[in-house]
């Protein structure tokens, strides 16, 4: 009678526990980020945490978009532009990169976008730097994806102009691209190697450039960390040669023109920066090497995106 008794009370008591209500993904997520989800700058139907910490630098943050259920289908990583030097992750919320956000979103993709350190930054050796960090940040995603229940064998690495660069950088090589399937740069340059735009673009030289323009004088002072930079400096970010069969499917996207001289004879720094000549090289590499690339000539970036992700 004893061990009846005693199986009945144990039934009960599984039978309670079985009741009790199941932890929601908006907890779990809480728990594991130990913040709570703030005012969603894009659109109302995701969970949204601000100014995540990834490193040990003062910009070292990201913002986080997650499905409401936790069901995303991959992680897309963004990364801002504005030359190393200047701009922030808010702009993204902005057009025309908005629209893509809300589409990811909308399509149950997590978005991760994401600061780094300037040129300029407290410890900054040069843009060695910035595009390091888009490794350690794609290391911490990975720490933590299996407890937010995604997926980190689906990853899109992606930016525009210098957050492009960051993104060509990690996503081209194998030591650093594990679970990256695709690389989506917009406005970007060829090369961090300033000296291989010079076969480029007819007439640049870049020492010319450095001295006649303030400017582009600030950014290649700061861009090799402050020193006439060797070749082992310039080969470590010439990343189009990294490019081989392997690596993960590109999507570029430019659309300035190449005549980098105004017609009173200054020099744009926007041609310079975002030339199709950019994209072009990108894509002749790719195309020698037997890479799968796209563009907006066959898809949209977030077309793109949720192909990588089926």
């Amino acid at each position: 009678m004893k061990k009846i008794v005693t199986l009945f009370l144990l039934c009960l008591f599984v039978s309670c526990s079985s009741d009790d209500p199941l932890e929601t993904y908006l907890e779990k997520v809480q728990l594991v980020l130990n913040q709570d989800p703030t005012s969603n700058p894009v659109e109302e139907f995701s969970l949204f945490f601000e100014d995540i910490s990834y490193g040990p630098e003062t910009r070292n943050k990201f913002d986080l978009f997650l499905p409401q259920d936790g069901n995303a289908k991959g992680i897309v990583v963004f990364f801002h532009g504005g030359s190393f030097l200047y701009n922030d992750k808010s702009d993204v919320y902005e057009e025309p990169y908005v629209g893509i956000i809300k589409d990811l979103l909308n399509q149950n993709v997590a978005v991760v976008n994401s600061n780094y350190s300037f040129l300029n930054s407290t410890n900054s050796r040069g843009v060695i730097t910035a595009l390091s960090e888009g490794n350690i940040l794609l290391n911490h995603l990975k720490t933590i994806a299996a407890d937010l229940s995604l997926n980190a064998d689906k990853i899109v690495l992606s930016g525009v102009s210098s957050g492009a660069g960051i993104a060509l950088w990690n996503g081209l090589q194998a030591e650093y691209n594990d679970g990256v399937l695709g690389v989506l740069a917009l406005e970007t340059q060829s090369s961090y190697n300033l000296y291989t735009w010079e076969n480029l673009f007819s007439g640049l030289t870049i020492d010319a450039v450095t001295q006649n323009n303030p400017d582009f004088q600030l950014l290649f002072s700061l861009f090799y960390g402050g020193s006439q930079p060797t070749q082992e400096q310039l080969d470590l970010v010439d990343f189009i040669e990294f490019i081989d069969s392997s690596d993960p499917e590109l999507y570029l996207y430019n659309n300035t023109g190449s005549q980098f001289l105004t017609s009173s004879g200054e020099i744009d720094l926007n041609v310079l920066y975002h030339s199709v000549l950019h994209s072009d090289a990108l894509r002749g590499r790719a195309i020698q090497q037997g890479l799968g690339f796209s563009g907006a000539f066959a898809e949209t970036p977030d077309a793109f995106i949720l192909r990588l992700f089926e």
